[in-house]
């Protein structure tokens, strides 16, 4: 895949792509998965990226990944593991 995803706060946010980066930026404030996913396909429509009836895809023809992040470290500390037990 050849675009990130990123959250941020909104007055940080000075344009919704960052070619250099190839990052789209979200709204942190408005970062329900719905959101995301229309906010990602709107920019990607708009760099002329044709998408399909669903989820977002890359010009590159991967599907975007928008689920969270999670360290490993975070992942895999007691606390969630003695919650899956």
């Amino acid at each position: 895949m050849c675009i990130r995803v990123q959250t941020a706060p909104l007055h940080e946010i000075v344009a919704p792509w960052d070619a250099d980066r190839r990052v789209i930026a979200i709204p942190a404030e408005l970062s329900t998965s719905l959101f995301i996913l229309r906010a990602v396909r709107a920019v990607l429509h708009e760099l002329g990226v044709p998408q399909d009836h669903f989820g977002a895809r890359c010009w590159c023809g991967d599907e975007i990944d928008l689920t969270p992040r999670t360290t490993t470290h975070q992942r895999h500390t007691d606390e969630v593991i003695g919650l899956g037990s």
